[in-house]
C-alpha cells in the first residue's frame, strides 16, 4: 500500500515537472519567496528614484514568477512614466489577466486608453482604479484623468446637442465666412531632444493634434494615413521629420491651402511644444501656437491648446480677406 503511495506521488512530481519547465516542485516556493523579496527591493528602488535598477529588478522579479500581479504592475508603471507605451500595455495587460480587480493594471491601462482618445473605456477602468488605490499620489492622479475624462465628454455631448438643434446665424455674420473650412494637414512633429525622439512624442502629438483639429471643425483636415502616402510617393516616407520648406511644396502637389509643422521638447519638469500655420500658396506663417503641460498624461491636453490656437485663426482664410486686402490697396 505503502508502496503504490509513493509511486503515485513520485508520478505526480514528474508531470508537475513537466509542465513547469527548468523547474522542480520543490524549487518553486523558493522562486516565488526569491520574486517577492526582488519586488520589494524594486519597490525601495522606486522611492529612491533609482528606476533602471527597479525596472532591472522587477524583470528578474516576473522572470522567477510570471504570476507575480505587484512586479506586473510596478513594471506596467515604470514604463509608462517612461512613454514606452508598447511594455507599459504589455505589464498592465498581464497584472490584469492574472488579477481583474488589479487597481494599478486598470490605472494604467485607463491612462493608456486615454492617450488612444478611447475616451469611454478609459473612464470605466480608472473609475475602478480610484475605488482601490492605497497610494495617495496615483489615486489623485488617476482622479485628476478622470474628472477630465468626465468634463471632455460633457462638453463633447453638448456640442453635438448644438449642432443638432440649429441655431440662428447672426444677421451680420457672412454665411461665407462661417462655412469656409481651408484644407490643411499637420505634418509629423519634430523631436526636439533625445528624450523626446526616444519615446515618439512628435508622432504621439501629431495623431492627437490631427484629432484636436478635427473635432474643432475649423478646418478641412488631411487624414495621416492620406499624407503617408503621398509622402511615401514623393519619397519622404522614411526620412523622418519633414522641413517646412518641403511640408509646403508637398501641400501644392496635394492642393492643400496650409500646412502645420511643428516641435516638441521633453524638459526635466515639463513638456512643451511650438506649431507654425503656413500658408502654401505663399510660404509664410500666417499664425504660431505653443504649449506647455507637465507630464504626457497631459499630452491631449497639448494638442487640444495647439488645436485651439490656430483655430482661432482661420479667419485668415476667409473668402471675403483677398476683398479687404484688395479695398485697402486701392485705397493706397
Amino acid at each position: 500500500m505503502r508502496a503504490r503511495i509513493f509511486i503515485t506521488v513520485m508520478i505526480l512530481a514528474i508531470l508537475i515537472g513537466m509542465l513547469i519547465p527548468g523547474q522542480s516542485w520543490s524549487q518553486l516556493p523558493v522562486r516565488i519567496k526569491r520574486s517577492n523579496d526582488l519586488t520589494q527591493s524594486a519597490v525601495s528602488s522606486i522611492k529612491e528614484k533609482q528606476f533602471d535598477r527597479a525596472k532591472d529588478q522587477l524583470t528578474r522579479a516576473i522572470r522567477l514568477n510570471p504570476k507575480n500581479v505587484l512586479a506586473n504592475e510596478l513594471a506596467a508603471l515604470l514604463y509608462y512614466q517612461e512613454n514606452n507605451l508598447v511594455a507599459a500595455k504589455k505589464y498592465a495587460k498581464t497584472a490584469h489577466d492574472l488579477d481583474r480587480k488589479s487597481p494599478r493594471a486598470l490605472y494604467v491601462l485607463g491612462m493608456l486608453n486615454y492617450q488612444q482618445g478611447e475616451e469611454a473605456l478609459a473612464k470605466t477602468q480608472l473609475e475602478q482604479s480610484v475605488k482601490s488605490l492605497k497610494d495617495p499620489e496615483e489615486r489623485q492622479r488617476a482622479g485628476k484623468l478622470l474628472e477630465k475624462i468626465r468634463v471632455n465628454m460633457k462638453d463633447r455631448a453638448s456640442t453635438i446637442k448644438s449642432k443638432i438643434e440649429p441655431q440662428p446665424k447672426p444677421a451680420e455674420a457672412s454665411s461665407d465666412a462661417l462655412e469656409y473650412k481651408p484644407y490643411i494637414a499637420a505634418f509629423p512633429f519634430d523631436d526636439a531632444n533625445a528624450r523626446t525622439e526616444q519615446t515618439k512624442l512628435g508622432q504621439t502629438l501629431t495623431e492627437m493634434l490631427i484629432t484636436a483639429l478635427i473635432q474643432d471643425d475649423k478646418f478641412s483636415v488631411m487624414e495621416r494615413v492620406q499624407l503617408e502616402k503621398i509622402l511615401q510617393e514623393q519619397s519622404l516616407g522614411q526620412t523622418g521629420t519633414i522641413d517646412a520648406e518641403t511640408a509646403v511644396e508637398v501641400g501644392k502637389l496635394s492642393g492643400l491651402e496650409a500646412v502645420v509643422v511643428g516641435s516638441i521638447s521633453q524638459l526635466k519638469t515639463a513638456i512643451e511644444a511650438d506649431a507654425r500655420l503656413i500658408e502654401v500658396e505663399t510660404g509664410k506663417a500666417l499664425t504660431a501656437a505653443s504649449g506647455r503641460v507637465n507630464s504626457i498624461d497631459d499630452i491631449r491636453d497639448l494638442a487640444n491648446k495647439l488645436s485651439k490656437q490656430l483655430s482661432s485663426k482661420v479667419y485668415l482664410f476667409a473668402p471675403e480677406a483677398d476683398t479687404v486686402k484688395m479695398k485697402v490697396k486701392d485705397l493706397d
